[in-house]
């Protein structure tokens, strides 16, 4: 892997704790960020290695310092994974102030904030003339059965192998899925825009993945925590974030703009990259 300093969102458990702790034992510098104090926790014994910040991604004020302390630390951002997220539900019948906030709160940390970080991160990128900017989305984007049906051969337990699935995530999902179908925008015209400094841009659309988030939105959605069942179903924190450093090891000549699928009940390994997505395109 040819990056020095790489920048993680939402690092304190979960997906984000698993790509940092992957990325330490890579010998990356490292600038993680979380609202959770326990995020500091990373620092321990790698001071020297590893900046840590307490800080809410959807303030543009402590993204700002955060960035000016990540290039004043290490002298460069070659990786910035946008993974901070939340979820929650606007159901038809809530009422429409109700489901406007839910919009607002969700569209703030899935949506701007990874907006206003790579907004900051890019002209140190430029500067460099090399980087890459991953964001963090999910399989209700690209789906087992959209864009392209895939067959289910080595799939037999994913939970759509009868019938393609939608893409989308379920009825009280629009506010979610809105905010989280933005970040593929972000990530094309970035990817394209950026592709003559030497800086990639890609999507992980991921599925179902054992995270402290999605256990809390499972016990929200129905009332009742996780079975073990359930959790048996999704996939690792650990085996993503390993997916996720493989893609950035194609250098330099990897794939961009790409949406990287990875589904419950299919093999997690890396896709091919995308013959349309991968494609240059003179932006207007």
């Amino acid at each position: 892997m040819t990056q020095r300093t790489a920048i993680v969102t939402g690092a304190a458990g979960g997906l984000g704790r698993a790509l940092a702790q992957a990325l330490i034992e890579r010998g990356s510098n490292l600038v993680v960020v979380d609202s959770d104090s326990s995020v500091e926790d990373l620092t321990s014994g790698r001071a020297d290695q590893v900046l840590a910040r307490v800080a809410d991604v959807t303030d543009d004020s402590q993204l700002t310092a955060l960035v000016a302390d990540a290039v004043d630390r290490f002298g460069s951002i070659d990786l910035c994974i946008n993974n901070a997220g939340r979820v929650d539900y606007a159901p038809m019948d809530l009422d429409a102030a109700q489901a406007a906030d839910i919009f607002e709160s969700l569209w703030r940390v899935n949506t701007r904030a990874c907006y206003m970080l790579g907004r900051l991160v890019i002209p140190h990128m430029i500067e460099a003339q090399h980087g890459h900017l991953i964001n963090i989305s999910t399989d209700h984007v690209h789906t087992c059965g959209y864009p392209n049906a895939l067959p289910h051969e080595d799939s037999s337990s994913c939970p759509w192998a009868s019938a393609p699935r939608r893409p989308l995530g379920g009825d009280a999902f629009d506010a979610y899925d809105a905010s989280k179908w933005a970040l593929n925008g972000l990530t094309q015209v970035w990817s394209q825009a950026l592709k003559r400094h030497g800086i990639r841009v890609n999507n992980i659309c991921l599925g179902a993945t054992d995270t402290p988030m999605i256990r809390q939105a499972m016990t929200d959605l129905r009332g009742t925590p996780p079975t073990p069942v359930d959790i048996a179903g999704w996939m690792k924190p650990d085996e993503i974030a390993d997916l996720i450093l493989e893609l950035h090891d194609e250098g330099p000549s990897g794939r961009t703009g790409d949406n990287v699928g990875i589904w419950v009940g299919h093999p997690v390994t890396l896709p091919p990259a995308h013959p349309v997505l991968d494609r240059s395109q003179r932006v207007r």
